[in-house]
């Protein structure tokens, strides 16, 4: 019998989810592997979601409700909110398991500052943006960004190598407060050992990245890849070898434009220190 590994609940959505379904699943006296064999899962799996390892979606927690005898709710109710039955989140969900695993990232936003390095006022900005998008529904992907960015705090963290345009330093977003923040947060990120900012500078007129954003997961050991990439009303997760390697020469070809990581980080510097036009 392996050691059970103490979860403590206050560290993360999942981390509560976890504990929630470990302490129901003992209080109606079933295993890891009875309760899998219930939800079409294995036990690994259920000691993955109780070790805040892996997700669970709303319509097996609901099942595990049923199979515990709780309530309508019971369970469903401790569920991070970006597992329940939305459907941009369950899209994205594939992609976060990945991302999550990942011991390189490789990301290109042209507009927008990637979502691995936004700040809060910044997501929440930028979520604003998106037409038709209710408070709650803002709320959930900010939250779901911050979540996210907790890999770069684990011990271990992957290596992120991020490349933004220079338009993303001049493009006002939220406020002035709220973009100068977020450019001091750039900067502090930057100057971390395992992660390298690089700037494309408007006098490269490179063409290369103005499609569209995108991220690149790669994990060591068993050579693992995948690709996520941005696009109105949702993006998408790809891993057909052919695509990521199509994705992994746009990358680096857009890198190729880039200016050196300690350039880059002067350049940040530079537009803090310019008079800004907007309130």
């Amino acid at each position: 019998m392996g050691i059970e590994v103490k979860l403590d609940p206050e560290t993360s959505p999942e981390a509560r989810f976890g504990y929630e379904l470990r302490e129901r699943r003992k209080a109606a006296g079933l295993t890891l592997a009875q309760l899998g064999a219930r939800l079409a899962l294995t036990g690994q799996q259920i000691g993955n979601i109780e070790r805040a390892e892996r997700r669970m979606n709303e319509d097996r927690a609901r099942l595990c409700e049923e199979v515990f005898g709780l309530p309508p709710g019971d369970l469903v109710q401790h569920l991070p909110r970006r597992s329940r039955n939305n459907l941009t989140f369950r899209n994205f969900l594939p992609w976060l398991d990945r991302e999550k695993r990942a011991t390189e990232l490789c990301a290109y936003e042209g507009l927008i500052v990637p979502g691995l390095l936004q700040t809060q006022a910044y997501a929440d900005a930028v979520c604003r943006g998106f037409p038709g998008a209710t408070p709650e529904q803002i709320t959930e992907t900010v939250e779901a960004r911050m979540q996210r960015q907790t890999i770069l705090r684990r011990d271990n963290p992957p290596f992120l190598y991020a490349v933004l345009d220079q338009s993303a330093l001049l493009r006002p977003v939220g406020s002035e407060g709220v973009t100068r923040s977020q450019l001091q947060h750039l900067l502090t990120m930057g100057r971390c050992p395992n992660i390298v900012i690089q700037i494309i500078p408007l006098r490269a007129m490179s063409a290369s990245g103005l499609v569209a954003g995108f991220v690149i997961a790669r994990t060591a050991g068993d050579g693992d890849e995948a690709a996520y990439i941005d696009a109105p009303g949702g993006g998408r997760m790809v891993d057909q070898l052919d695509h990521v390697e199509r994705l992994k020469a746009w990358f680096h070809t857009i890198r190729a434009d880039a200016l050196p990581r300690a350039d880059s980080l002067a350049l940040i510097e530079e537009r803090l220190e310019q008079e800004w036009i907007w309130s």
